[in-house]
C-alpha cells in the first residue's frame, strides 16, 4: 500500500515531535504522555483530512473558518482572531470560501468598513457532511467502544479543546 506523501511529512514530524518531547525534563510524565497520544490521533486523522480536502475541495484552514462560523456570524477581525491567521491571510481564505459558496461578507450597515463574515447553507452541509466517514476504521472503533466510553470519549475531547482556546486566548491577550 503506497502512502501520500503527507502522511509520511506528518509521521515524520510526529516522530521528530515525539523526540524532543522525549528530551524535555521540563514536561512531566504524564504531560508528555497526553501530548504523545494527542500526536497519534493526529496522525490517524491525516487519511481522513485529506480525503475532506480532496472531495469538498477545502482545506484545512478553510475548515477551521467554516467551524468558527457554525457559531455565529462575526467581523473578519474577530474571526482572523479566532483563526488565528493574519488579516492578508484571511481575506485569501475567504476569497476562496465565497468563491465555492460557502460563506459570505457582509458589510455593517452602520459602518460600511466593518465587515461581518457568515456561514451559507451550502458550508453547513459540508461540515455536517458524515458520508466519508462511513466504512472507515473510524466508524469501526467508535461502534466496538461502549457507550459510556463514547461518553467519557467526547467529555474529555470538549474539555480539551476548550482549555486550548482558552490558553490560546490567554496568550493573544496576555
Amino acid at each position: 500500500m503506497l502512502v501520500p506523501a503527507e502522511v509520511v511529512a506528518l509521521i515524520a514530524a510526529v516522530c521528530i515531535i515525539d523526540a524532543m518531547l522525549s528530551k524535555s525534563d521540563a514536561l512531566p510524565t504524564e504531560v508528555h504522555a497526553v501530548l504523545r497520544a494527542y500526536m497519534d490521533g493526529i496522525v490517524l486523522a491525516e487519511p481522513m483530512q485529506l480525503k475532506v480536502w480532496k472531495t469538498a475541495g477545502v482545506t484545512l484552514t478553510q475548515l477551521r473558518i467554516l467551524r468558527v462560523l457554525r457559531e455565529g456570524p462575526c467581523s473578519a477581525s474577530e474571526l482572523a482572531g479566532r483563526a488565528g491567521l493574519s488579516a492578508p491571510s484571511l481575506t485569501r481564505v475567504l476569497d476562496r470560501l465565497e468563491e465555492l459558496s460557502l460563506v459570505e461578507r457582509v458589510a455593517d450597515q452602520s459602518d460600511r468598513r466593518r465587515i461581518s463574515v457568515r456561514i451559507l447553507p451550502k458550508g453547513e452541509t459540508l461540515l455536517g457532511d458524515q458520508s466519508i466517514w462511513q466504512g472507515t476504521t473510524f466508524v469501526d472503533a467508535v461502534r466496538s467502544m461502549s457507550a459510556d466510553e463514547r461518553l467519557e470519549f467526547v467529555r474529555v475531547m470538549r474539555n480539551f479543546v476548550v482549555k486550548v482556546l482558552d490558553a490560546q486566548h490567554d496568550k493573544v491577550e496576555g
